[in-house]
């Protein structure tokens, strides 16, 4: 790399920290760190997911899955795009109960709804969803480091965690938000514009390009579509009910219908990055074939077509993008384990906490969760498979009891319970043993499905207090339950 692209990169990194320290001084207590303050325009919160989205699994991870699998790897786009769309129009009945109840959290979220112990078992499963998250843009950023300067792929790892945990604790998800308005419009012209014309240019053109790649790479199923639905669609289409991301940022909108557009503004502003990394991906192909790894793919085609500055501009913007990426879901799986592990076993009141206490106890965890995403990036080096293991592990425990949460007075917490455990456990022991050839999902979600409704069939229905704030009707005729959120 020239110096000037080196200079590049050292300078836009020195105004994210900066960024950081500015935004720091206003962050007052938790909730100021992991919902913004709940201060958020439709646009402004859009931009953010598309840029959360945007990250490691799509500009370094995307280009690997159209280097390796032709036009079919562009499914992760459209099912990231999909989620978009699926989560529009019910953010806004999330933020109402995420605003009634002053939640932060999907386990509080679930909480009020089937008690504590839902709460726990919630935060556990989206606390270790985003460790695999966090492991991802990990391994995107390492990765680039390690091609662009030549180091160790552990070190490469290692200083991309204290970079981001130390970005993450500084400014926390408003840093983040700020920052990412500046990546996303870079990438845009990096990766939507400039390099996909440079790269079809060096290829000869479309048809070349079209020409030139293995005829199992002109078909969208090519992966497999075994792969495609268990894998890649059921888990990520079903993702807005069941991460972490979805309930931080809807509580951090201003109100419901900017919870609304959010999702359309990420989904719009997602989508030509989403298909631009596949023809980057094609492209690289036919340019340089025999790629150690295909999330080489990115970074090589960038070094080795574009000019000095160029470079170490668009560089930055995807390093900084997945460690945004990073910092998001960092903050995510931080609130998860404080508020709905951490906070319930010590019984912790909301009335009783100490601001400045619990957002030190924050950055505390920050740093120890960060260490364990840190092992997990050198252990499993793979960004699309931590992507699509961390959703898939929440859809098989939580999505049947958040949409029972939010559409059934029927639901009763034992069929949560069972739910939450058979599925998310089913899923994790058989992506370990492997015991079955095809997607665990297809195991996981019936089991959870089954158990949600056998198990509420045959137990006591709930009383109304524990459904009143997901449904307007009941939270209005009871307005002294406002009290008992706080509890």
């Amino acid at each position: 790399m020239n110096i000037l692209d080196v200079l590049i990169i050292v300078v836009y990194f020195f105004g994210l920290i900066a960024i950081g320290v500015v935004v720091s001084r206003k962050i007052q207590n938790h909730e100021d760190s992991v919902v913004a303050g709940r201060s958020f325009g439709s646009f402004l919160a859009g931009v953010g997911k598309a840029a959360n989205l945007a990250g490691g699994s799509t500009s370094v991870g995307g280009t690997g899955y159209g280097y390796t699998y032709g036009i079919s790897g562009s499914w992760f786009g459209i099912s990231n795009i999909i989620f978009g769309l699926i989560l529009a129009p019910i953010a806004p009945r999330i933020w109402k109960a995420m605003d009634r109840g002053r939640f932060t959290s999907i386990g509080e979220y679930l909480g009020y709804r089937f008690g504590k112990k839902a709460q726990i078992i919630a935060g556990f499963l989206n606390t270790c969803t985003y460790i695999g998250f966090v492991a991802a843009q990990i391994v995107a950023t390492a990765t680039i480091v390690t091609v662009l300067l030549g180091w160790d792929y552990t070190v490469s790892a290692v200083v991309t965690t204290v970079v981001v945990i130390l970005y993450t604790i500084l400014g926390g998800l408003k840093a983040v938000v700020y920052t990412d308005c500046m990546q996303i419009g870079i990438l845009y012209l990096g990766i939507v514009i400039i390099l996909p014309i440079i790269a079809v240019n060096a290829v000869g053109g479309l048809s070349e390009v079209w020409n030139n790649i293995p005829d199992a790479y002109h078909s969208i199923g090519s992966m497999g579509w075994f792969e495609i639905i268990g894998v890649i669609l059921i888990p990520t289409i079903t993702a807005p009910f069941t991460v972490q991301s979805t309930y931080s940022y809807t509580a951090a909108c201003k109100d419901a219908k900017s919870a609304r557009n959010c999702n359309l503004w990420s989904s719009l502003i997602y989508a030509f990055p989403a298909f631009a990394v596949i023809l980057i991906g094609l492209c690289c192909y036919v340019l340089y074939p025999g790629l150690a790894s295909d999330q080489d793919a990115l970074p090589r085609i960038i070094i080795e077509l574009l000019p000095h500055g160029l470079v170490g501009l668009l560089l930055a913007a995807i390093l900084s993008a997945t460690m945004s990426t990073s910092s998001t879901c960092l903050l995510c799986s931080v609130n998860c384990f404080l508020v709905d592990v951490v906070d319930v076993i010590r019984k912790e009141k909301k009335e009783d906490e100490d601001p400045k206490k619990k957002l030190r106890l924050t950055r505390i965890l920050m740093a120890v969760i960060g260490v364990f995403t840190l092992v997990t990036s050198l252990l499993y080096p793979n960004i699309i498979d931590l992507i699509v293991l961390g959703y898939a592990v929440a859809c098989g425990g939580l999505l049947a009891p958040v949409i029972a949460a939010m559409y059934s007075k029927r639901a009763t917490t034992p069929a949560c319970l069972a739910s939450m455990i058979v599925g998310g456990g089913a899923h994790v022991v058989i992506q370990l043993t492997g015991i079955f050839t095809f997607p665990p999902i297809f195991v996981s979600l019936p089991l959870s499905v089954i158990l949600m409704l056998v198990v509420s069939a045959v137990t006591k229905k709930p009383d109304p207090s524990c459904y009143d704030l997901y449904f307007d009707e009941e939270w209005e005729k009871s307005p002294n339950n406002k009290n008992r959120v706080a509890q």
